[in-house]
């Protein structure tokens, strides 16, 4: 993969947003809409309140493993000048939100490693989240949120995000985060998710 864009989001944790390439995407849109029907359900290992949430660790191919571990891997250098910690990839997932569903707040944990990496990347999207029930000027139907949880006067504790497809956030396990839901429609809003153990060198 080429050399990708990316932003920084500080809530005293980095939450780090790479764009990344179309064909990226759509190759891994193709490999799920092919073979979704097939996939096992990963509900009960997510906190999710969506119906449709499947491991796909069986769809992707070496080089989709090796972009998400190099991605993983420039996180790390971005953040911390990496010198100790070697990126090991986890579990993969898909998560396809309907009307009405939602991901509550929560944080990610392995059985193989107390520190890690998660992470999000914007698959397919609905055109509009629907109707908000009040404040129109200050959306949250279908907005992905990070709580960082200091409440201090000129400290950040939350950030909203309209994920855009092709935008992927990394970010540490710890990192409390959620989707809210939307409505009026009835598109899906997809998303990848891919933990990442941190294993000392």
């Amino acid at each position: 993969m080429k050399e990708v864009e990316y932003n920084i989001f500080n809530l005293g944790t980095k939450i780090v947003r790479f764009k990344l390439p179309k064909d990226f995407v759509d190759d891994i849109n193709q490999a799920y809409d092919d073979k979704s029907k097939e996939l096992k359900p990963h509900n009960d290992q997510l906190a999710g309140k969506i119906a449709d949430e499947k491991a796909i660790d069986e769809i992707l191919t070496d080089e989709m493993r090796n972009n998400f571990q190099n991605l993983f891997y420039h996180y790390l250098t971005i953040v911390t000048n990496n010198e100790i910690w070697e990126p090991v990839l986890g579990q993969a997932w898909i998560n396809e939100m309907k009307s009405g569903e939602y991901n509550p707040v929560h944080y990610h944990t392995s059985p193989v490693s107390e520190i890690g990496l998660s992470s999000v990347l914007m698959l397919k999207r609905p055109e509009w989240y629907g109707i908000e029930a009040s404040r129109e000027e200050a959306p949250a139907n279908g907005w992905l949120e990070f709580t960082g949880g200091d409440q201090a006067p000129l400290s950040r504790s939350q950030v909203r995000v309209d994920a855009q497809v092709g935008e992927f956030f990394v970010f540490p396990y710890s990192l409390l985060h959620g989707v809210y839901p939307f409505n009026t429609t009835d598109e899906v809003r997809r998303t990848l998710s891919y933990n990442c153990d941190l294993i000392r060198k």
